[in-house]
C-alpha cells in the first residue's frame, strides 16, 4: 500500500488515477509553465485496464501530490506503445497557463495608453482564460505605461514578458493555472545539509557571462519629441568588476525610473546565470509537512563542504521537480540560483 505522502493522484473525467510507474512534476522560473509527465504500465484504481485509461489531449486534469493540489490544467500529450513483452501509456499534463505560449495577440493589435502592467496583462491573458497577478508591491510595478502596442504575431506570453522587463518583474506559474509576476526572493526557513537531507548535489559557479556595467537607452514619451531631448538612460552594476559592459535599447518608452528598472532587470539576469545548482532530497515534503513545491523563490541555506567553497551559502530556489520511480524512489530535485538572481528581496531567517 503506497504511503499517503508519496501518492500522486490525477483527477480527470470524473475518475481518480493513482497507480503510476513514474511521476515527474516540475515548477520552475526557467520553464515558467508547470507540467507533469506520468507513465503507467499497470491498471490504475481508476481504470480496470490500460485500455480504460482514456485520458487524451484536451481533457481537464488536476494533479495532487501527497493530497495537495499542485497543478490545474489539461492533458497535452498521450503516448502509447506495446509489443509482445511490454505495454504502457505516457500522459503529459500542463498548467492552464500553457495557452499563453502558442496563443498570439489579436489580429488587430491593441494599444494601451496610461495603463498599468496589471491592467494590460489581465486584459491580454484574460482572453486566454488565464489570471495574472503581481506578488506583493514591488517598487515601480504600478507605474502606468504611457503607450504600449501589441505586435502582430507576438504570443500573449512574449507581449507581457516584454513589459515585465520594463518593470523589473519576472513571471512564474502560480500552481493554480494562473501567472504571477514577482521581483526578488521570499524569506525562507529551510536548509539543506550534507549528511542530513542531501542525497546528492551538483553546483556550477561561473563567470563567462558576467557583465559588470549595463546601460539601457530609451525615449521618454513625456518629454520633447526631439530625439536628443527625449533620450533617457540608466545603468546598473554587477559585482565584482570585470571590465565588461553592455548597452541595450529599451523595448518601450519610459522615464528615468523605467529605464533604471529595465537596467536592473538585465543585471539580475546576469546574476541569475552565474550560479546553477541542483540538490536532491528524499521524499516530496519538507520537515514541516509542506511540499517543496510551495517553496519556489524562497531563500535557502545549503551547508555542504563538498558542494560550496565556503561550506555554507545562501541561494534562491529557482525550481522544484518532484519525481517518483521504481529506480529512484520518491525524491525532490531542488534547483538553485544566486540569492539575488531575480532581484533583491527578503533576508533569510537564521536559526538561533
Amino acid at each position: 500500500m503506497p504511503k499517503p505522502n508519496e501518492l500522486c493522484v490525477v483527477t480527470a473525467l470524473g475518475q481518480k488515477y493513482d497507480i503510476w510507474q513514474s511521476v515527474e512534476v516540475t515548477h520552475s522560473t526557467d520553464d515558467v509553465i508547470d507540467h507533469a509527465m506520468l507513465t503507467v504500465s499497470e491498471p490504475s484504481s481508476g481504470a480496470k485496464s490500460l485500455a480504460a485509461l482514456k485520458l487524451k489531449p484536451g481533457d481537464a486534469a488536476q494533479v495532487h501530490l501527497a493530497g495537495q493540489l499542485v497543478l490545474d490544467g489539461r492533458v497535452y500529450l498521450r503516448q502509447t506503445a506495446y509489443d509482445n513483452n511490454s505495454h504502457g501509456v505516457q500522459i503529459g499534463i500542463a498548467s492552464k497557463a500553457q495557452a499563453l505560449n502558442p496563443s498570439t495577440v489579436d489580429a488587430s493589435p491593441g494599444q494601451y495608453t496610461n495603463a498599468t502592467l496589471q491592467q494590460i496583462a489581465s486584459a491580454c491573458f484574460g482572453k486566454a482564460g488565464v489570471k495574472f497577478s503581481i506578488d506583493g508591491n514591488p517598487a515601480g510595478a504600478n507605474i502606468p505605461f504611457a503607450r504600449v502596442s501589441e505586435h502582430v504575431g507576438e504570443t500573449r506570453f512574449n507581449f507581457i514578458e516584454r513589459l515585465c522587463r520594463m518593470r523589473n518583474l519576472h513571471m512564474v506559474d502560480d500552481g493554480q493555472g494562473g501567472i504571477v509576476a514577482f521581483r526578488g526572493p521570499r524569506r525562507g526557513t529551510n536548509a539543506l545539509r550534507e549528511g542530513f537531507n542531501i542525497l546528492r548535489g551538483q553546483l556550477l559557479l561561473k563567470n563567462n557571462e558576467h557583465l559588470d556595467d549595463l546601460k539601457v537607452v530609451g525615449q521618454d514619451a513625456n518629454r520633447d519629441s526631439a530625439y536628443d531631448n527625449a533620450q533617457v538612460s540608466a545603468s546598473a552594476k554587477v559585482d565584482p568588476p570585470v571590465s565588461r559592459s553592455m548597452t541595450l535599447i529599451a523595448e518601450e518608452l519610459g522615464d528615468q525610473r523605467a529605464m533604471q528598472m529595465r537596467a536592473d532587470h538585465e543585471a539580475d539576469f546576469v546574476k541569475y546565470n552565474l550560479v546553477d545548482g541542483v540538490v536532491t532530497t528524499q521524499g516530496w515534503l519538507c520537515p514541516d509537512g509542506s511540499l517543496w513545491f510551495a517553496h519556489l523563490r524562497e531563500l535557502i541555506t545549503v551547508e555542504s563542504p563538498m558542494l560550496v567553497p565556503d561550506q555554507s551559502m545562501i541561494f534562491m530556489i529557482k525550481g522544484i521537480a518532484h519525481r517518483q520511480s521504481s529506480q529512484e524512489g520518491t525524491i525532490t530535485n531542488i534547483m538553485l540560483c544566486r540569492a539575488d538572481g531575480l532581484g533583491a528581496g527578503a533576508e533569510p531567517l537564521r536559526e538561533k
